[in-house]
């Protein structure tokens, strides 16, 4: 993987593989919220992509967001890799 945008891609193939919905989120009111949503029977959780070169961390704002996210009891993922992003998708289908 190359970039963010390759690594969605993959995320993208990989849910449709597995019959996951899966949206790319754009929350105007509300910066620092996850870039996407995936749902698999029932089971909701919540996706932060970065850059597969790791030169990018989290913002302030989305380290805010995904706590309050996960106080609420929603899962919430990180990942800058392939290996993470199957992680998820394991994760969700054998929920």
């Amino acid at each position: 993987m190359r970039t963010e945008k390759h690594l969605q891609n993959y995320l993208f193939k990989r849910a449709e593989d597995h019959n996951i919905y899966c949206r790319k989120m754009a929350i105007t009111a509300r910066r620092g919220f996850p870039d996407v949503m995936m749902i698999h029977k029932g089971k909701v959780v919540f996706v932060e992509l970065k850059s597969p070169t790791g030169r990018y961390t989290l913002s302030k704002l989305q380290v805010r967001e995904i706590a309050r996210l996960d106080k609420a009891g929603a899962s919430t993922f990180i990942t800058n890799s392939k290996e993470g992003v199957d992680a998820v998708v394991e994760q969700l289908t054998n929920a």
